[in-house]
């Protein structure tokens, strides 16, 4: 049964509960010193331009007529006094000291609608009357022009004398009593006791102060025991922690932190690290240069270490994309731009994002200056668009791993072991030297081979020049098309053949000597075919079709097997990994049919190079071919292609999941052009899948489908050790040969199959059908007897054509297989292996910032596309002309960009941050659009307060808690916020700060004080994201199947009760309680968030589980204080309001729980069902019904005006 609440009595509770309300007017004007009289509301300042003038011009005309020559119509600036005031046809726009003759002034008070400037199509309103007497009276005053305020370096003002510094506590409140008395105005008395407190509580830690510390507050009462709070909040444990996750939460805003990367298929990535680092910075209360510095360009520093680059995650956290078919290109030009923008909004207070297709329609900056901005973000060493993986912990690279010092010391143990280990194994007994070269002299006499190099006859190709060479290789030069085909004509005696060699050579010709064709010397090979002639008789002849391949060397980082050219696979091939290794390459093929005429055969081979790669054909090939004893291909090893994924396919139940067939169990191929269905699901690369180590995947109900080609030189069979979560059946060449419905974690060895294979290619699908929390998977060969490991096969090779590594690794798979003390040794270093393998992966990983060798070019783009750079105007590294210029020697980077943000020269981030963190305390900054500084921007409401505080937050060092102490411990801070009528007519949106403004809690504090004032908040610093309660399948409606962040699955326990903070952050599908409550989804940069007020909000505080949760165990706290129903109604009160609660309130409340006592105990299974919800334990001492009736009493004390409200 689901509960159910009588809403409507609970409205009616929480209306009758009333928060301190308006004083009289008589109060009002008493408590402020007496009512404003007509002398004393003097006359506003003379008109100004940047205060008055400039913000009309700027929305109204500058559009049209202001910094951007692209738009600008008639020639006309009316944002610079030369323009404005030159000699035109018509007469000048504005003639100073005469309106009439000023053709702008004409314009804009045209009585004909048509010709009255902004025009019509403009969409902007006429210039208002107010605005018109401005606009004259700045003519007539003769239309001074001024510099913008903020493009100005700040200077130190003096405060003002005021004559009632007996109210100045300090500075502050020097500017702010002049500006009261400027217009005839008085500050208001300070705060109650208990409010203040409450106030500077929830300000600086996001809580509320216990009963205890507001007790011993109010009953210190020495002159400075305010002061010793702050003190201590600012400074000791917990307070100080709880002081940087009030902090952090505004920068994240700003930083568009969030755990997944926001478009396509959502997915999860790993970036808390960073914003562990962002809290740690808050508490130790790191210099705010050294902040910004660190993050911008942490990496660059000089000795960065771990910490210097984590802060670098703040470049890292913008969206990104993983879409399959999406522009590297454009990506990386959108994370650049994203970096600057955020930068610009975050550390400038500028919209920098509109000059990104032209120049700045209203700030002065122009394109080609954003574009110089933007060089320094986009030389990182990072894709456009990052592949999918299953895992929604990985980081997206470049990215660092994270340990704490205790996983450091670990690690270095480990690394040291094993390495003492490797050093013993590398030493080799003369027995063990002897019994090796006696197994390798006899292998090629054990496998029958006899090789020989066939005599080139020809050799052509579709693009390059081939000539043939002395030692029967067969070199290209010339042209080198994106793709060709290379085909040599072979002649040799021998018959009976069923190998192929193909031998790439180095070549000092090739490009870096290596064996590629391609200008980093790397080379892919997509398909080899041959054909047999009988030179006696041409007309006998037979395509040679191959069961298997092995190679010497296959590239890592891809697809790239040889026994990709098996099957002519044009979107892999056999890369050969050229560009990082040197040396020649070896392929070995074998055919399924010995081929060869008696009395001579032709071979006509054909080596095609048709990468999705362009111009990585190889360079310098030969061909040997050899015989195999019959018997000896059943010693050869599989051949193993690469790991394949598709999924996962979402199911309603974990039978549906294990039995439902959704096409690849059916498959006879592993093809990856084919799509399933369910969104577009295809077979993908799995890099993530590696034999004998487990492979975990995301959370959910689904099936989950992994396949490998398997090439069988032989038809065998083939033991596997495997391991599931949950359920697993295997299929082979589209026939089930193995099932296990069960439900457990993933292990090694849980479960033995033995396949048969047929000789050649076989297709090799296990179906994973996961019930809950992650998918695993495990999969191991077991060894055949007799047979030759991979490594061994370099043995049966030429000995010429045999390459160093692959001798080396031969050799120690000699020593495994026949050396008992090598493996004894080889085993403890595996231990030790795997004992890393386990701590490594325990430890986070961070995205992180990561300079390219050399940086990339930048240029205007035109129109902001990424494919239209425009070469005639480069972009070098550089600042807007109108914020000063870089110091002398300055770096060229990102380092250099971040010394001169936080230097003197700045203009804009030292007023930046001080009106940012004024913001937090009074709801708005004395700049009120804090994210725009620029001429579309609010004058400042103190200007000369705001340039005191930045010089003083500059010259502190930077120091955040000591500029907060100062804002906090003012008279301006401390005034009551009771709403003054007199005040109210004058300043009716205080701006002047007659009285403190009152302000609605954020979504993350109001959450948290639920949990704290019902004591089930979970303190813990820092870790991972925790998932608590909400709504069941919101990400499945917004999520696309193969996403990794599909399903939400909420955390049991403590992860239910952290801080906000701490919650998973999908930017698809954000957490919704917040979200109502007006947190922003963080898809991009938020530096103020909007208050709405709105019915959702409160469904959320009566509806919500987590709300709904906590007001019980308010109910179940309060039930355990002594005492009758008043006693008891008082302290929950005082709990959620820091306040006593009056008589009213009080006979409210009580009738309230005697009408919920009386419901409850005539429908016991509805109490039952209300104190049901959440997982926190209901005491079983008190009786249902009582505990209901109070559970709702405190869900309206929770929902209270003045509990979600700061005062």
């Amino acid at each position: 049964m689901r509960f159910r609440i009588d809403w409507a009595a609970l409205s009616a509770v929480i209306l009758s509960v009333a928060s301190p309300g308006a004083p009289s007017a008589a109060r009002a004007a008493s408590a402020a010193g007496g009512a404003a009289t007509g002398e004393q509301r003097r006359a506003p300042a003379a008109v100004r331009y940047g205060r008055d003038i400039r913000p009309i011009l700027s929305d109204r005309c500058f559009k049209c007529h202001g910094p951007d020559a692209a738009t600008r119509a008639a020639d006309l600036r009316l944002d610079e006094f030369e323009s404005a005031t030159r000699a035109r046809r018509g007469g000048p726009a504005i003639v100073p000291g005469a309106p009439s003759a000023s053709l702008a002034w004409l314009r804009v008070t045209h009585a004909d609608a048509e010709e009255r400037m902004p025009p019509p199509d403009s969409r902007k309103p006429a210039l208002s009357a107010s605005e018109l007497e401005l606009l004259r009276k700045w003519i007539e005053a003769g239309a001074m022009y001024e510099p913008h305020w903020a493009f100005q370096p700040p200077q130190r003002p003096q405060p003002p004398a005021n004559q009632g510094l007996g109210w100045c506590r300090n500075e502050i409140d020097r500017f702010v009593l002049a500006g009261l008395e400027g217009r005839g105005l008085s500050p208001s008395p300070e705060a109650e006791r208990p409010e203040l407190l409450r106030r500077v509580f929830l300000d600086v830690t996001g809580l509320p102060p216990t009963a205890g510390e507001m007790e011993a507050y109010l009953a210190d009462g020495s002159g400075d025991a305010y002061e010793r709070w702050v003190d201590r909040l600012l400074t000791e444990e917990p307070y100080r922690t709880r002081y940087a996750e009030r902090m952090a939460v505004a920068w994240l805003d700003a930083a568009r932190y969030a755990d997944t990367i926001g478009i396509h298929t959502d997915a999860g990535r790993t970036l808390w690290p960073w914003r562990d680092w962002v809290l740690r910075a808050y508490r130790d209360n790191k210099p705010f240069d050294a902040f910004v510095t660190e993050q911008i360009a942490g990496d660059l520093l000089p000795g960065a270490g771990q910490d210097e680059r984590v802060a670098t995650g703040f470049c890292r956290a913008h969206v990104v994309s993983d879409e399959g078919g999406a522009i590297n290109e454009e990506y990386l030009v959108e994370y650049a731009v994203d970096r600057v923008s955020t930068a610009g909004s975050v550390l400038l207070g500028l919209t920098l994002g509109c000059a990104r297709c032209h120049d700045h329609k209203f700030d002065p900056i122009s394109q080609r200056e954003f574009y110089s901005l933007m060089a320094y973000f986009n030389s990182v060493d990072e894709p456009g668009v990052y592949s999918q993986l299953p895992d929604p912990q990985r980081a997206f690279e470049p990215f660092i791993s994270v340990p704490s010092a205790e996983q450091a010391a670990g690690l270095a143990d480990l690394r040291e072991k094993h390495a003492a280990a490797v050093d013993e194994a590398g030493r080799v007994t003369p027995e063990e030297e002897r019994e090796r070269r006696k197994y390798f002299a006899a292998l090629p006499a054990r496998f029958g081979t006899d090789w020989s190099i066939p005599r080139v006859v020809a050799a052509t190709a579709t693009g390059a020049t081939l000539t043939v060479q002395a030692d029967g290789s067969v070199l290209a030069s010339g042209e080198n098309p994106a793709r060709d085909d290379h085909e040599l004509r072979l002649h040799t005696e021998a018959a009976d053949l069923r190998l192929i060699l193909l031998e790439a050579l180095p070549d000092p010709t090739l490009p870096h000597g290596r064996v590629g064709r391609a200008p980093n010397g790397n080379a892919v090979l997509t398909g080899v075919e041959v054909e047999a002639i009988r030179r006696a008789d041409p007309s006998q002849r037979r395509q040679v079709r191959f069961a298997w391949a092995w190679a010497d060397v296959e590239q890592p980082d891809g697809d790239f097997q040889v026994v990709n050219v098996l099957d002519d696979a044009e979107q892999s091939g056999w890369a050969v990994d050229a560009h990082r290794r040197p040396g020649g390459r070896a392929a070995l093929l074998l055919s399924e049919e010995p081929f060869g005429f008696e009395g001579g055969t032709e071979l006509r081979v054909t080596l095609r190079y048709r990468s999705i790669y362009d111009q990585h054909a190889l360079g310098r090939v030969r061909v040997r071919v050899g015989r195999l004893d019959a018997q000896a291909a059943h010693e050869l090893p599989e051949a193993l292609g690469s790991w394949m994924l598709v999924g996962p396919f979402p199911a309603d139940s974990g039978d549906a999941a294990f039995d439902t067939a959704f096409g690849p169990e059916n498959d006879g191929a592993i093809d990856p052009g084919r799509n399933f269905g369910f969104g577009n699901q295809y077979w993908r690369h799995a890099p993530e899948v590696r034999d004998g180590q487990t492979a975990t995947f995301g959370d959910g109900l689904y099936a989950l489908y992994l396949g490998r080609a398997v090439y069988a030189p032989t038809a065998r069979e083939l033991d596997l050790s495997l391991g599931s979560d949950d359920g697993i059946r295997v299929f082979v060449n589209g026939s089930e040969a193995f099932a296990n419905k069960v439900a457990r974690g993933v292990a090694p060895d849980q479960d033995r199959a033995r396949l048969s294979l047929r000789p050649g290619r076989n297709e090799l699908v296990f179906k994973i059908s996961n019930i809950g929390g992650p998918a695993g998977f495990y999969y191991r060969a077991a060894p055949r007897d007799g047979a030759v490991t991979s490594e061994l096969v370099a043995g049966i090779l030429p000995e010429a054509a045999r390459s160093a590594e692959a001798h080396a690794r031969a050799e120690v798979a000699w020593r495994l297989a026949f050396s008992p003390r090598y493996r004894e040794i080889m085993q403890s270093a595996a231990v030790f292996e795997r004992q890393l393998a386990d701590l490594e992966r325990q430890i986070p990983v961070t995205m992180v910032m990561k300079e390219l060798d050399a940086p990339r070019e930048t240029f205007v783009l035109t129109r902001g596309q990424y494919d239209h750079p425009d070469r005639r105007q480069p972009a070098p590294r550089g600042i807007p002309a109108a914020l000063g210029r870089l110091p002398e020697g300055a770096a060229a980077d990102r380092l250099g960009l971040a010394r001169w943000l936080t230097s003197a020269e700045n203009p804009l981030v030292a007023r930046v941050a001080v009106n940012r963190l004024w913001e937090q305390l009074f709801g708005y900054g004395l700049v009120r659009t804090s994210e725009d500084f620029g001429l579309q921007g609010e004058w400042p409401t103190h200007p000369e307060l705001l340039d005191w505080l930045a010089i003083e937050f500059r010259e502190s060092g930077w120091d955040v808690r000591a500029m907060l102490r100062l804002i906090v411990t003012s008279s301006t801070y401390r005034q009551s916020a009771r709403r003054r009528p007199d005040a109210a007519a004058i300043d009716p949106d205080n701006r002047l700060l007659a009285h403190f403004p009152r302000q609605r809690l954020s979504a993350e504090q109001i959450r948290d004080q639920a949990l704290y004032v019902s004591g089930l908040l979970v303190e813990k610093f820092g870790g991972p994201p925790v998932r608590p309660y909400q709504p069941p399948g919101l990400w499945e409606e917004i999520a696309m199947p193969q996403s990794n962040t599909r399903s939400y699955v909420r955390d049991p326990g403590e992860g239910l009760w952290r801080r906000s903070l701490y919650t998973y952050w999908k930017r698809a599908a954000p957490p919704p309680a917040m979200l109502t409550l007006d947190a922003p989804t963080r898809e991009f940069c938020t530096v103020r968030r909007i208050n709405t007020n709105t019915p959702l909000q409160a469904l959320v505080l009566w509806n919500d589980e987590q709300f709904v949760e906590a007001a019980r165990a308010l109910a179940a706290r309060v039930l355990g204080e002594a005492g009758d129903d008043d006693v008891r109604l008082a302290v929950m009160l005082r709990r959620c309001t820091g306040r006593e609660p009056g008589a009213g309130e009080l006979e409210a409340l009580r009738a309230a729980l005697a009408a919920w006592r009386g419901r409850y105990s005539q429908a016991p299974a509805d109490a039952e069902a209300l104190l049901a919800v959440g997982e926190a334990p209901r005491p079983a001492s008190i009786p249902a019904e009582e505990l209901a009736a109070w559970t709702l009493v405190a869900g309206a004390a929770l929902s209270l005006d003045a509990t979600l409200s700061k005062n």
